[in-house]
Order: C-alpha cells, then sequence, then structure tokens
C-alpha cells in the first residue's frame, strides 16, 4: 500500500510538474505574442500598408478610384515618401523619414490615424496647417508644437545631376503611436509642399489597405496584369526580414522555456525505472501467464498519457486567465508590495520608497504588459506536454522489456 501511495505521489507531482511549465509557457508566449502584435499592426496601419502599389503617373486617378471600389479594400493612400534631413528651431539636426501625404486622403484612413492616437479630423486640420512630427523625433530635434521645422533633402535627375531642397514648415501636432521607432523616425507633410519643386523627391505610392490583411494574396494576384501598374509588394513581403527575425525570436524562446518539460520528463523517468524494478515480480508474473510485451507497454504509456493530460488541462486552466490578466496581477502585487514597503517607512524601518513600477515611464516606452492568445500555441504546447511524460515513460520500461520473466523470478 506503501509503495502504491508513494507511486500515485510520484505522478500527481510530475503533473503539477507539467502544469507549471505550461502557465509559464502560455504567459511567455501570449505576452510575446501581445508585443508583437501591437507592433505589427501600428507598422501595418502606419508605414508598411497591407500592399504597397507603384504605378505610372498617368493612371494614380483611375488605379485608385478602381481600388476604392473593390469589395476588399478598406482604404488607398497615395504618397511618396524620402529620407531628409530636419533641422529644429535651435539648429539641432536629426535624420527622419519622411511621408508626403494629402490631408483627406490621411483622414480617409481611419487606421492610419487611430495608430497615431488622432482623430480623423484633427489629423486633416493639423496636416493642412502644417506638418506632424512624431514626439520623439520633436524632442531630439528641440522642436515644439508651433515651431518652424525645415526639411532639406536632395533630388537626383539625370539631367540635372544632384540638387538640393529645402522645405520650410510649422509644426501644427505632434502624434505618440507608443512605438519608439515611429515616434522618433516619421514626419508627415502634405503632399503640396513639394509641388514647388522640378520633380517629387521619389516615386507616388499608393498605400492599399485590405477589410482582412490575410487576403492581400488575392489582391495582388487580381493587380499582376493590370495595365500601368510598375510593381505590388504585400505587407508579407514588404517587412519579410522583419518577419522572419520574430518567428525565430518565438520559436527559440518556446524551446527555451519547453526545457520545463524536458527537465519533469527526466524526472518522470527516472521515477518510473524505480517502481518498474519494484514491480518486476509482478510484471514478470504477468508474462509468465502469457500477457505479451505490448499490452504491459501500453499500461505505462496510457500512464502517462493520463499524467500528461492531467497536467495539460490543469495547466491550461490557470495559464490562460494568467495570461489574459498579466498586466492586472503584477501591477496588484506591485501595489501590494509597495504598500508594504509604505509602511515599513513610515515606521522608519526603512529610508525611502522606491519607485517599483514594472514599466516605469523614465525607462521604458510601453505603457503595459499586452497579451494575445492563440489557439496554435496552446495546441502545440498541450501536445509536448502529453507526448514528453508518455515517452519518458515508455522509455523506461523497456529497460524491462527485453527481461526474461523466468530470470526475474529467479533472482526473487
Amino acid at each position: 500500500m506503501r509503495k502504491k501511495t508513494v507511486h500515485q505521489a510520484g505522478l500527481r507531482f510530475a503533473a503539477l510538474g507539467i502544469a507549471a511549465g505550461i502557465v509559464a509557457l502560455v504567459v511567455v508566449m501570449s505576452v510575446m505574442n501581445g508585443l508583437q502584435s501591437q507592433y505589427i499592426d501600428s507598422l501595418l496601419e502606419t508605414t508598411s500598408f497591407h500592399a504597397r502599389i507603384q504605378v505610372e503617373d498617368s493612371r494614380i486617378p483611375a488605379l485608385s478610384q478602381m481600388l476604392r471600389e473593390n469589395p476588399l479594400v478598406r482604404s488607398v493612400s497615395p504618397f511618396v515618401e524620402s529620407n531628409i534631413l530636419a533641422e529644429g528651431p535651435g539648429n539641432q539636426q536629426y535624420i527622419l523619414r519622411v511621408m508626403w501625404i494629402e490631408p483627406q486622403d490621411l483622414a480617409a484612413d481611419t487606421g492610419f490615424c487611430r495608430a497615431l492616437r488622432l482623430s480623423p479630423r484633427v489629423a486633416e486640420k493639423s496636416l493642412a496647417g502644417g506638418m506632424l512630427l512624431g514626439s520623439e523625433a520633436a524632442r531630439l530635434l528641440g522642436a515644439y508644437k508651433g515651431a518652424e521645422l525645415t526639411l532639406r533633402g536632395a533630388l537626383v535627375s539625370p539631367d540635372e545631376g544632384i540638387r538640393q531642397y529645402a522645405i520650410a514648415a510649422p509644426v501644427s501636432e505632434l502624434f505618440r503611436s507608443g512605438y519608439y521607432e515611429l515616434d522618433a523616425g516619421l514626419v508627415i507633410v502634405p503632399r503640396e509642399k513639394i509641388t514647388s519643386l522640378s520633380y517629387a523627391p521619389g516615386p507616388v505610392v499608393l498605400g492599399v489597405k485590405l477589410i482582412r490583411p490575410e487576403q492581400v494574396d488575392a489582391l495582388v494576384a487580381a493587380l499582376s496584369h493590370t495595365e500601368g501598374i510598375e510593381s505590388v509588394e504585400s505587407w508579407r513581403d514588404y517587412n519579410r526580414s522583419f518577419f522572419s527575425a520574430l518567428r525565430t525570436e518565438k520559436i527559440v524562446m518556446f524551446l527555451l522555456v519547453s526545457i520545463i518539460f524536458a527537465v519533469v520528463a527526466i524526472n518522470i523517468h527516472y521515477a518510473m525505472r524505480r517502481t518498474i524494478a519494484r514491480k518486476a515480480r509482478d510484471l514478470a508474473i504477468l508474462s509468465a501467464f502469457g500477457t505479451n510485451q505490448r499490452s504491459i507497454s501500453t499500461i505505462f504509456v496510457f500512464e502517462g498519457l493520463i499524467v500528461g493530460i492531467a497536467g495539460a488541462v490543469f495547466g491550461i486552466a490557470i495559464g490562460i486567465p494568467v495570461a489574459q490578466n498579466a498586466d492586472s496581477i503584477i501591477n496588484g502585487a506591485i501595489a501590494l508590495l509597495e504598500g508594504c514597503i509604505s509602511l515599513l517607512y513610515q515606521i522608519g524601518i526603512v529610508k525611502s520608497v522606491p519607485d517599483l513600477t514594472l514599466f516605469s515611464p523614465t525607462v521604458f516606452y510601453t505603457e503595459g504588459i499586452p497579451s494575445r492568445i492563440l489557439a496554435s500555441d496552446i495546441g502545440l504546447i498541450a501536445a509536448f506536454a502529453i507526448i514528453f511524460p508518455a515517452f519518458a515513460i515508455y522509455l523506461a520500461y523497456r529497460r524491462f522489456k527485453n527481461a526474461s520473466p523466468l530470470e526475474v523470478l529467479r533472482s526473487e
């Protein structure tokens, strides 16, 4: 009875270990998905678009109208982009990426305005009166709302060679998207500012956004034979290196956290070897009475599956709510800890109360911990949790599998 109790306790401990690993993996992967998803959504709504189409100048109005009438399309924004040297009011200089776009086109792209945290009406009105500048770029340039900013660039022409230009305009609005790279590197200027130049500083690009981004391949295929289109680039192609880096990061993180399952599986393996050694006499008797080895191994593998399934169900049941409320849980724990330290400070045990905010605005640019739970990740985690224990127990039984029942009973 005692051996049975020890064996059952070992299996329960193994199931708890698997559950702990699943909770950790679900939370880590969900937070990583949340961070990546927020950045990707902001990227697609601002600089990337779902599809970028370069077309002949004479075909821009007709193609823009045709795309706006397409049921798959949410918005179409013709724009020109280039890199410029910006000079602030105090002569500070910084290289920015400039987007030349009409105010009404920016206002029609509600997703773009939402990413910049501006209403379409404010965005249109502000762009008509000057330029929109990222808050971090404004800090680097010493600029502020109402300050005049000078943009200096160069035009390269086979006929005229390299020609410099300078455009001055006031900063009518500052935007803060929540992503440092965007806020520190983007300025939006109305296209009318480049009409005085002999030619545009770059080709006109139609930035197309779809109602469902995954349908971009259907749009690209439909436009492949359209007259006047020079190139069509989907958001997957435009951000290929970035998405590959994110995918590699996610795979490496998954493998690192999955080491928890490997450790639990090793513990299960050696625990089952001890159990099988204690039950060697019973197993030998079963074999002597004609029970085949496959049936016996099935019993042990089934036991491993039960351990894995129990751990997976328990871990997922805890991990999903924890992942969904990770930000609230951590902030609550920090608030409780700060309360305890404040009490100690009032008593006089500690000399100061430190700032324990996880993402302090003085250090970090993010405002909280986002989370996004994917069913595919949960399924893969559960599969690992179920397969590892079953395989570990099967390997433990293989040592006994080829033993002769007669030799086992003789040694007993």
